[in-house]
Order: C-alpha cells, then sequence, then structure tokens
C-alpha cells in the first residue's frame, strides 16, 4: 500500500510540475508579495519521507506570516533534471535537499553555492555535530551542505526467532567473523536463514562499502583520482558477504529482504534508520544492533539528507534573510523529521534533546546513534554519482551483486569495476 501510495503522489507531484514548473500563480511563484517572501523548496523525497518533510514546511508556515515555503518532491533523479534545466534562474528552488554524494558535482558546476558565510549568519554550529558528519558534506574544504540528518546501517533482530534459538540481543554485538558465523549457524534450519542479503539492491552495496573499511581499505585514494577498492580489502570484504550464502546463511537471489524479515524468513536484516517506523508497524518483536564490526577497524556505510543553496545570481537580499531563517528552523526542527521519518536527527543537540529521547523510536536509533564517530561517507568527487550506491547502473554495484550471486569471482569482478570507475573519473 505504501508503495502504491509513493507513486501517486509521485505522478501528482509530476503532473503539477509539469503543469506549471513550479512557478504557477499560488504555486511557488517567486515574487515578494506585501508582507510575505515566498521561497521553493526541493527535494527528491518520496513515499512517508515526503510526507513528513512535507509536514514540516506547513508547520513553519503556520508558524509564522513573513515567509511562505512551497515545497516540491519527485524522484531524485527527476527532481535533478529539473533543477540542471532551472539553474541561476528565477524558476529554480531557493533550498534543496541533496545527499552529500551529489555535492561535488553540482559545487562544480557552481550550480549550489558554498555555505560558510551564510553559516556565520545562522544559528548553525559545527560544534553540534560530528566531525565526521560534518566534514562529510564539504567539498574541498568548504561546507556546501548542512546534514539534515545521517543515515548508517544496523542490524533488525527478531527477538522470537533469536528466543527459539536460544539467543539474545546482545548474541548480534559481534565483533568477529568467527562469532558472526557462529550466531548465523544457531539461527540457520530449514526453511530458516539468518540474515538477508538482496541479490540486486543498493544495501548490499552499501554492506560491501562498510566492510571494505573495516578491513583497512579505501574505496579512492587520497586524491579522489584513482580507485582502490580492487585490492585485498574490498575483495575480503566481497568474499565474506558472498559466504553467507553459500554456507546457507541467507537465501540465494533474495528478491526483497524486508518482506523476508518481516515474514519470519530472515532473523536478521541490515536497514537504515528509515525501516524503523515500518519495523515498528509490522508486529515483529524486534530490536536494532549495530552493523557488524567484525573485519578490524570500525566502519559503516552512511550518508545524509543534506541542506544546500541552489545558485541564483539574482535572489534578493529578503530571500537570502528568508533562506537563512528557513534553514534555521529546519535545523533546530530536526526532531519532528526524525520523529515522523525514522532519520537521524545529525544535529546533536536535537539528538540529545529529552524530547527525541521521548520518542518510542528512539531505543533503536540507539544503535545507529552509536556508530556516527565511524561513518563512512562515499567519495565526496564528481563522478560518485555514476558510481554510487544510488545509481542502480553502477560498475561496483553490480560487481558486487555478481559475486554474492555465484556469477563471478570477486577479485576480476572487482578489477572491471575499478576500470569502469577510473573511466569515470577521467583516466
Amino acid at each position: 500500500m505504501k508503495k502504491l501510495w509513493a507513486a501517486f503522489v509521485s505522478i501528482m507531484l509530476t503532473v503539477t510540475l509539469a503543469a506549471g514548473c513550479g512557478n504557477s500563480a499560488g504555486q511557488g511563484k517567486k515574487t515578494e508579495e506585501e508582507g510575505t517572501v515566498k521561497l521553493t523548496f526541493w527535494a527528491g523525497l518520496t513515499g512517508d519521507d515526503q510526507q513528513a518533510m512535507a509536514d514540516m514546511v506547513e508547520q513553519f508556515n503556520n508558524e509564522q506570516d513573513q515567509i511562505e515555503v512551497d515545497f516540491y518532491s519527485v524522484t531524485w533523479g527527476e527532481i535533478f533534471t529539473k533543477l540542471s534545466a532551472a539553474s541561476n534562474t528565477e524558476s529554480g528552488p531557493d533550498v534543496m535537499l541533496m545527499h552529500p554524494t551529489d555535492l561535488a558535482t553540482y559545487a562544480g558546476k557552481e550550480m549550489i553555492v558554498p555555505l560558510d558565510d551564510l553559516i556565520g549568519s545562522m544559528d548553525v554550529s559545527a560544534e553540534d555535530y560530528s566531525d565526521v558528519i560534518w566534514a562529510g558534506n564539504q567539498v574541498n574544504g568548504a561546507q556546501y551542505g548542512i546534514p539534515l540528518d545521517y543515515h548508517c546501517m544496523a542490524m533488525f533482530i527478531n527477538l522470537d526467532l533469536f528466543e527459539e534459538a536460544g539467543l539474545t540481543a546482545e548474541d548480534a554485538e559481534v565483533t568477529s567473523t568467527e562469532e558472526f558465523n557462529a550466531l548465523c549457524e544457531k539461527l540457520t534450519g530449514e526453511g530458516q536463514y539468518a540474515v538477508g542479503l538482496g541479490s540486486n539492491y543498493a544495501h548490499t552495496y552499501r554492506y560491501w562499502y562498510g566492510f571494505l573499511g573495516q578491513a583497512g581499505g579505501n574505496f579512492l585514494n587520497e586524491d579522489m583520482t584513482e580507485a582502490e577498492f580492487e585490492g585485498e580489502a574490498g575483495i575480503k570484504a566481497l568474499d565474506f558477504m558472498a559466504s553467507w550464502v553459500e554456507k546457507g546463511y541467507a537465501p540465494e537471489a533474495e528478491a526483497d529482504i524486508d518482506a523476508d524479515w518481516m515474514g519470519g524468513t530472515t532473523a536478521m536484516v541490515i536497514e537504515g534508520p528509515w525501516f524503523v517506523p515500518t519495523a515498528m508497524e509490522s508486529g515483529v518483536n524486534f530490536t536494532t544492533v549495530q552493523f557488524p564490526q567484525v573485519l578490524g577497524e570500525n566502519s559503516v556505510w552512511g550518508s545524509s539528507h543534506t541542506i544546500t543553496v541552489p545558485r541564483y545570481d539574482g535572489r534578493s537580499e529578503e530571500k537570502d534573510e528568508a533562506t537563512q531563517e528557513f534553514i534555521s528552523w529546519l535545523v533546530k526542527n530536526s526532531f519532528g523529521w526524525g520523529a515522523q521519518s525514522g532519520q537521524i536527527p545529525a544535529n546533536e543537540t536535537v539528538r540529545e534533546s529529552e524530547e527525541y529521547k521521548a520518542l518510542d523510536l528512539y531505543q533503536y536509533a540507539q544503535a545507529f546513534m552509536d556508530q556516527a564517530d565511524f561513518v563512512v561517507y562515499e567519495p565526496l568527487c564528481p563522478g560518485t554519482s555514476e558510481f554510487g550506491a544510488d545509481n542502480e547502473l553502477s560498475p561496483v554495484a553490480n560487481a558486487v551483486y555478481s559475486v554474492v550471486n555465484g556469477e563471478a569471482d570477486s577479485p576480476s569482478a572487482l578489477s572491471q569495476a575499478a576500470e569502469s570507475v577510473d573511466k569515470i573519473l577521467g583516466n
């Protein structure tokens, strides 16, 4: 039902955008009526995330009468196509959500502006963020995004299946491959699997990315000009994941890791914080623990929804001030975003507030928050959008899929993927 609703919302918003390009009367027209400054806010959110952000914008509009924000959201692919067409024009957005992996591409095209000077005039401080998350939104040392949230991977465990196997939640807090394998052995039986591992799903890439860091590997070299993931660390990480299927811990050719976990086919699923509301509604007796830290160093893939300001040289001083006020409000009120979407507020003051701690989902968010200091973002360089986890055509993701599906060996698959990445980087 949620997928149908998300599709309906996307279709209706696309029709709206096509009809007026975000610029029809009363629907984002960027003119200042007497006493009111109008802003447009774009994002690529769908489903529950889209509704959560729409509710936040409505709250902002209702709390004051000086600024009116019109919120538009379609898929990420559509919203970036629209941004490219409207860049540095009155038809473009005043504020936009992106992922950190998008920042270098659009900063390089001068389609978004650095925020260092603006941050000084807003009630936003780097001190309210972990160093990893704040720096994860920088390009060449300049701050191009203010992270609204961060999201990484953690394990959702079915407590009833654990109890049947004589296990507790603490048993899932594994620190070595031996402990992980021993845990999976106890959770595997006839028609029963320990853990999900999608055969063609971006999360599978994200698991590997975290394990790559644990094994001491880097995705690219230090100056981000050449792939390095095809080395020993990348192979070790990918072979470890492929062994889940080989040993019967994970289903072969698994199509839907979430449905398998909610239906009891798997005892564990590795998901992001956005899955918490769904898991709470599923009726499964569950809890969350950290992403398995089993190959050495602490590392887990992570990203953010990050607030950016698209370039528009004709933006008025009034709109500049209104933009800053709206961004400050979004940051301060990211509690609401986290409460409804499940995403973890990036701002530590918000995250540590009594209001946030009182939420029912807080107990499940804890596993994600405990990993804030060792989140590893994908490379912040032009080209990441072509080979990163969110691109279904990513040569790296497809290399990972081919190995976990038993169609290729990890050295050759990663080597070919590295060649493709090097070409994307201009080598």
